[in-house]
């Protein structure tokens, strides 16, 4: 999996560029820096000084311009001849002078404003070829997020053209509040999928209301820092979700080529799911209500579609000038109507999809195109749920994906902050009539193989479909959709799934001696294979919050079995036989507790001697359970005549058992220093019938 790095901040220098010279001093000092380094490197040329008194020549023999120390120039009336002001300024021109970063604009104010316009023209040159990737990036994706949030659209029964709206919206305000950079956004399968029932039972202009509450949800999730939570997603799972993901991105491309009833895609669905609805996601494979395309436009659909997966494959390996997906955009164009359209052939297009053309869009209340129901506590009811269900699949689909991010940039985002400018996305998108949104895991993958992995490249996709709805949409209109379809097989195939764990699923099925046998070095524990398969199969199967949630617990669950046997209990008799010491170690918690009392039968306990130190040095106390089964041991000793004591609480543990103080009463608790071989024999005497935490 590749890793591209975030570009660093390019500078000439930090010394005399960090906005406390104008611009005339940093001029006059970077000048000066770079006399001394000539003469450093070439003794015999003349020196330039900047001290007002002496000049130095140039190559011509002219005397040079000298600066005083009030930065005025000053010229040798007998040369009768003084550089022109252009050329003085032109290292200034060259952007040495001030810093700049891919997808920043600080290019335009740092270290000082440009002075005059050629300057100002300079920076912005600059800035377009220091930002050519993340613009090529911006075009691209915008262009290869229509079909895909059409569909998604087309999957709820609603207006293609309200899913283009929420995305370009969407990536806008995320790109502007902070959001993941590089991270693209738009109306998902998963979101269209949680509208579907509202729309069934009440109709489309429900839905704003609904996504304004998820956006709420979204928010205060972010505000509250609850982005925390998602650490508990495991390795295993993310894999799983790859994997699926990888499957269902390359199984939906064939859609492009079923031919649909026209009200499929204007008005109502041909085929409306369930939240499970097995093999739905394949549907398009077994479905007797659309047919496919017919056969020679079938065969250069796969043609046009693996000419562009190519494209994708082999173009990086000569060439990262230009992104390989937009490169495949542009031959997927000059196949179709170039070569097999001249030739009497044809394959789908984006105009045989989903009319893609629109207006910029209106608040919701004032949009003659939508009866927006009063809001009332009637309409909540019939909202919330459909609410409920965007905020799950819509917030998991944008975290995981900002995690993938993570792994492949390098840099991390901050899930709550990817939360805030989620939900406050959501809410500006349902106040403009969009259906609403969360992160897309294969958009931002194609983005990330167009090198866009700044906030200024998602900003640029949702420009740039914003430009196609309103203006563009006759020049898009003829992209065919087997351009998108190699595209997506590229990021499915070469991208997302990891087809090194299907190794490891292989391997672990064996035992080590044939795994020895094959050489294979690739095995993982089997309750981790067991996670990848279920997060898979679910995600294919049933939905995304199922197959997440149910990985989860899945993981808690193995976590809390293989921990259940994990405490371990020594046992060791003092020489002389008149004391003796458990040393416990592993966690104390509700799935240990009985087991860990089961080690102390009361009929062997009763032969130990009268002294017992239950050392606590490796134990830790979780919860009340392990709490409560260490005060029954405790208790069980002093039924049988013993004096028992406590040591070497962890200060974890400590925490815990004060806040129940009462609890311990009359038992003695023993500091690590007190144990000494020396002193065993005065250990009754140190043993107190009080000893308080």
């Amino acid at each position: 999996m590749a890793n591209y790095e975030q570009p660093k901040s390019q500078s000439f220098t930090d010394d005399y560029t960090n906005g406390d010279y104008t611009a005339d001093e940093s001029r006059m000092m970077m000048e000066e820096q770079s006399a001394m380094q000539t003469n450093q490197q070439n003794p015999s040329a003349p020196p330039m000084m900047h001290n007002g008194e002496e000049g130095g020549q140039n190559n011509d023999g002219d005397d040079m311009v000298m600066v005083d120390h009030d930065g005025e120039e000053h010229v040798d009336v007998e040369a009768g001849e003084f550089e022109d002001e252009a050329d003085e300024d032109d290292d200034f021109m060259k952007g040495e002078l001030y810093e700049y970063e891919v997808g920043a604009l600080n290019c335009l104010w740092r270290p000082a404003r440009p002075h005059g316009c050629r300057e100002f023209m300079h920076r912005c040159g600059g800035w377009l070829a220091l930002n050519r990737e993340q613009i090529a990036s911006g075009i691209t994706v915008g262009v290869t997020q229509i079909p895909e949030v059409c569909s998604s659209a087309l999957m709820a029964g609603i207006n293609p053209i309200r899913a283009l709206q929420a995305t370009w919206i969407m990536n806008v305000v995320t790109s502007v509040m902070g959001g993941r950079p590089g991270m693209v956004s738009g109306t998902s399968g998963f979101v269209g999928l949680a509208l579907l029932k509202l729309v069934e039972e009440h109709g489309v202009d429900y839905i704003f209301y609904a996504i304004m509450f998820a956006g709420v949800i979204e928010l205060a999730f972010g505000l509250m820092g609850l982005g925390a939570l998602f650490r508990l997603i495991p390795n295993p799972l993310m894999v799983g979700f790859v994997n699926g993901m990888g499957l269902l991105i390359a199984a939906q491309q064939f859609r492009y080529a079923k031919v649909w009833p026209d009200q499929a895609f204007h008005s109502e669905p041909l085929d409306r799911r369930d939240l499970i609805a097995v093999g739905h996601s394949y549907s398009q494979f077994t479905d007797k209500d659309s047919e496919w395309i017919e056969t020679s436009s079938f065969i250069v659909f796969i043609v046009e579609a693996l000419v562009c997966f190519l494209v994708c494959l082999f173009l990086p390996k000569a060439t990262k000038i230009i992104p390989s997906t937009f490169v495949a955009l542009i031959v997927g164009v000059i196949a179709e109507w170039a070569i097999v359209r001249q030739i009497g052939y044809n394959s789908p297009i984006v105009e045989d999809y989903a009319d893609i053309s629109s207006t910029f869009p209106k608040i919701v209340w004032n949009d003659p195109k939508i009866d927006m129901p009063s809001f009332s506590w009637d309409t909540f009811q019939k909202i919330y749920l459909a609410g409920l269900a965007v905020f799950g699949v819509g917030l998991i689909e944008s975290i995981l994906t900002a995690n993938v991010l993570n792994d492949r940039i390098g840099n991390n985002g901050f899930k709550s902050k990817i939360a805030i400018s989620q939900g406050v996305a959501n809410i500006v998108t349902s106040v403009f009539g969009g259906m609403g949104g969360s992160g897309m895991l294969s958009q931002s993958i194609v983005a990330n193989k167009a090198y866009g992995i700044t906030g200024l490249s998602t900003f640029l996709t949702g420009v740039t479909l914003l430009v196609i709805i309103v203006a563009a949409s006759p020049a898009v209109k003829f992209i065919p959709l087997a351009a998108f379809a190699g595209i997506m097989f590229y990021i499915a195939f070469c991208n997302l799934i990891q087809w090194g764990s299907i190794l490891n699923g292989i391997a672990a099925l064996f035992p080590e001696r044939v795994r020895d046998w094959m050489r294979l070095d690739y095995k993982i524990q089997r309750s981790d294979i067991l996670i990848m398969l279920f997060v898979t199969v679910m995600l294919l199967i049933f939905d995304l919050t199922v197959a997440i949630v149910g990985g989860v617990l899945i993981a808690v669950f193995v976590y809390v079995w293989d921990s259940s046997n994990r405490v371990v209990v020594d046992r060791e008799l003092s020489e002389d036989g008149m004391n003796v010491t458990y040393n416990i170690s592993g966690p104390l918690f509700f799935a240990t507790a009985q087991s860990f009392l089961d080690t102390f039968p009361a009929e062997e306990i009763e032969h130990d001697p009268e002294d017992v130190i239950l050392l606590l040095e490796g134990a830790e106390v979780f919860d009340s359970s392990g709490m409560v089964a260490l005060k029954k041991l405790h208790d069980r000793f002093e039924a049988l005549g013993k004096v028992a004591a406590l040591s070497s609480l962890s200060p974890t543990s400590r925490r815990i058992m004060e806040k129940s103080a009462s609890m311990w009463e009359g038992v003695s608790f023993l500091e690590v220093e007190e144990i000494d071989e020396d002193e065993l024999e005065s250990i009754p005497s140190k043993i107190g019938p009080h000893n308080d935490l």
